[in-house]
């Protein structure tokens, strides 16, 4: 009992390790929820800037043809969005502590580009994620909304255009709101 209490805090003082499975990108947001509700920033942060948008990891979610000038947009649009004090940037995907369930739901850039009614990417993504597919989103990638609400609920907090970069989780966010 002692020893699996021990593997437990252990476990849970680990860094977090990135893997492309839609399983660890609902424990990525659960541990982080985790640390937001004990109170630990340090952990918070360190998981929250492990998943922003660096330049390198936008071109990775962006088509090969985007030009610089608006990957530099992308960049700065993030800049803006994200508040400098770390303990706001701490809690930038954190939601109030009741919104215990977590639902990953994924699609790829074609089915954003169809974004046919009725389908995964209609329902649960919203109409800017079909604007950035026809635009810039990088063809062939699997992009991921994950919803975080009360148990039962259909509504709640949602964070947009998640993707594997090849080495970790990014996010694109609302990204629509800089590329036009």
């Amino acid at each position: 009992m002692i020893a699996a209490a021990l593997l437990a805090l252990l476990l849970q003082d680990a860094p977090f390790k990135h893997e492309n499975t839609t399983d660890n990108l609902k424990q990525f947001f659960e541990k982080l929820q985790k640390a937001s509700a004990a109170g630990d920033e340090k952990t918070a942060l360190a998981l929250t800037n492990g998943v922003l948008p660096d330049e390198a990891a936008l071109r990775k979610g962006l088509k090969d043809a985007t030009p610089a000038e608006t990957v530099g947009r992308c960049a700065e649009f993030w800049k803006k969005l994200l508040p400098p004090e770390d303990a706001k940037r701490a809690k930038v995907f954190v939601a109030n502590p009741a919104n215990t369930e977590i639902r990953v739901t994924a699609a790829t850039t074609e089915e954003l580009l169809k974004y046919e009614k009725g389908s995964v990417a209609f329902v649960h993504f919203p109409a800017g994620a079909k604007q950035l597919a026809e635009t810039v989103l990088r063809p062939g990638m699997t992009w991921y909304e994950v919803l975080l609400a009360k148990p039962g609920a259909d509504s709640g907090v949602k964070y947009h255009l998640f993707y594997w970069t090849g080495e970790r989780w990014s996010c694109l966010g609302p990204l629509w709101r800089a590329v036009q």
